[in-house]
C-alpha cells in the first residue's frame, strides 16, 4: 500500500469511524449519569463503555501505524511487534526476510495478520511462550505462530479478530489455518508471493 493511500485510509478512520465511535461513547456516557438510569443497566453500559473505550484506541493506533513513514522490511516489522506486543513471554524467533517489495499490500496484511495473532496470544491464551517463525519456501510465504497457552481459540461474536485475519488472508489469496487445543495454539498463513 503506497504511503499516500496509508495517510488517506488514516484520515478516513479519523474523519468516520473514529468521531463516530467517540459520539456512541459521549451518549452512553450520557445514558449513565441518568439518574433514572436503573442499575443494573449501569452496569451494561459500563462494560459496553470501556468496551468503546479500547475500540478507540484499537482506531488510533491503527492511525498511527498508517501515518508511519515507509514500512520497515517485513521480517523486521514482525520482529519489532514481537518485542513490542509479547513483552513478559519466553519469545522464540525464526524470522527470514521474504521476496516482497516492503510497501506491497501483501507485506503489510501479512504484517497485520502477524501482529493481530500475537496480541491474541498476549490477550487470552495465558501462554508462557510464543514461535514466530517467517520465511518462502519457492512461491509461498509462510508465516507461523505458535504458543503453549490454554487454547481455545475460536471466532465468536464478541471477538472479531480472527474474522479479521480470515478477511485479511482472502484479501491476498492466503491461506489461514488454525489448531488450537489444551496444548496451545498454532497458527500457519502461507501466501503465494506472486
Amino acid at each position: 500500500m503506497a504511503n499516500a493511500e496509508r495517510i488517506r485510509l488514516a484520515q478516513e478512520l479519523h474523519d468516520g469511524i473514529a468521531q463516530d465511535l467517540v459520539g456512541v461513547g459521549y451518549s452512553l456516557d450520557l445514558l449513565l449519569a441518568a439518574p433514572q438510569t436503573p442499575v443494573d443497566t449501569r452496569i451494561q453500559l459500563r462494560t459496553l463503555r470501556f468496551t468503546i473505550t479500547e475500540i478507540v484506541e484499537k482506531v488510533r493506533r491503527e492511525m498511527f501505524q498508517l501515518r508511519q513513514p515507509l514500512p520497515l522490511p517485513l521480517g523486521q516489522q514482525i520482529h519489532t511487534d514481537a518485542l513490542s506486543i509479547c513483552q513478559g513471554l519466553a519469545l522464540t524467533l525464526a524470522i527470514s526476510e521474504v521476496p516482497l517489495p516492503d510497501e506491497s499490500e501483501k507485506a503489510f496484511e501479512i504484517g497485520r495478520i502477524s501482529a493481530e495473532l500475537l496480541r491474541n496470544v498476549v490477550m487470552h491464551a495465558r501462554a508462557t511462550s510464543v514461535h514466530i517463525g517467517l520465511s518462502s519456501d519457492g512461491d509461498m510465504i509462510n508465516l507461523q505462530v505458535s504458543d503453549d497457552g490454554r487454547g481455545g481459540a475460536e471466532e465468536s461474536a464478541s471477538r472479531h479478530g480472527l474474522a479479521g485475519i480470515q478477511e485479511r488472508a482472502e484479501r491476498i489469496s492466503a491461506t489461514f489455518n488454525l489448531k488450537s487445543d489444551a496444548s496451545g495454539t498454532h497458527a500457519c498463513l502461507r501466501v503465494p508471493i506472486v
